[in-house]
């Protein structure tokens, strides 16, 4: 039977977990590459990276929030500006408006990088202009000011998601050393274990040697042939070397239970109660294990 590795890194930490149960189970198998040490250090190392890089996100989150708002302070700011040199600039657009960096309109950019260019040549123009501002108390260095925020806030989050491709890399790199133990653990137990050995199961792994699960049984059918007897037949499944019959009676049954295990396609189910609701499953079985149960085939006895 084939062993995959978990490709999700939930299923990882759940295949490594249970290799690990292994190895406390049957101390007597000495596994010397991955001993479990060596597969708690790399669990470990695992869940750190995998918390570090998800803690990560409300920070960055954060962050973005943090930088929305100073993007929409520097809008409301330059609204301000705006106004303050209409009488000046005009209240139309023209080349004159180019001195504070509006070119073709006096439409405010929503872009924290066009805001910010849009800032500094407010800036440089109070500086060289400081009495523009001045009966409205407007100076070069406010302007300076929301740009430095606005600058700070985005320098804070490209600084965080440069941090959290970094993370990224560092779980996915952590999560790939637990699977490259696990196929060392497997490799490591070739040479101890008989494809057929059941301590195979306790490491988390199924027998080498044994069949791949059975497909689950399917073209179910049951009818009544008396008032407390019902005969089911089901087609063959893949792998399958015999089945099990499973019957759940609505009202007394809370799963369903195993009433047979043929090696046949057909299967007689007797002793049912009367005036009852009777559910009928079937499942495939061979020496790799059971697959699910089919779909339910339901009767009503007399």
């Amino acid at each position: 039977m084939k062993n995959p590795i978990a490709t999700t890194n939930n299923g990882a930490l759940t295949s490594i977990a249970l290799a690990m149960n292994g190895i406390i189970l049957y101390p007597m198998i000495t596994l010397l590459r991955y001993p479990l040490v060596a597969l708690l250090a790399l669990r470990a190392a695992a869940i750190t990276a995998r918390d570090n890089y998800e803690n990560g996100k409300p920070v960055l989150k954060g962050l973005r929030d943090a930088m929305n708002v100073a993007r929409l302070e520097a809008r409301t700011f330059l609204f301000l500006v705006r106004e303050i040199l209409k009488p000046i600039l005009g209240t139309e657009y023209s080349e004159l408006w180019n001195a504070i960096g509006l070119f073709g309109s006096l439409e405010m950019p929503q872009n924290v990088d066009e805001l910010i260019l849009l800032l500094e040549a407010v800036v440089a123009y109070l500086t060289v202009n400081p009495a523009v501002g001045a009966a409205r108390n407007l100076t070069a260095a406010d302007a300076q000011a929301v740009l430095d925020a606005l600058k700070d806030a985005r320098k804070a989050v490209i600084d965080q998601e440069d941090a959290m491709t970094n993370l990224l890399t560092i779980r996915d790199q952590k999560f790939a050393a637990v699977r490259k133990g696990l196929r060392g653990v497997f490799h490591e137990l070739e040479d101890i274990l008989d494809p057929l050995d059941p301590r195979w199961k306790a490491f988390g792994f199924n027998m080498p040697g044994a069949d791949e699960t059975p497909d689950v049984p399917t073209d179910i059918h049951a009818i009544l042939i008396g008032p407390n007897a019902a005969a089911a037949k089901w087609g063959a499944s893949a792998r399958a070397s015999h089945y099990r019959v499973w019957r759940r009676i609505i009202g007394v049954d809370a799963e369903p239970v195993t009433v047979g295990s043929p090696a046949d396609l057909d299967f007689t189910l007797e002793n049912l109660p009367a005036a009852s609701t009777v559910e009928i499953y079937i499942s495939a079985v061979n020496n790799g294990g059971e697959s699910q149960l089919s779909e339910k085939i339901t009767i009503v006895t007399h």
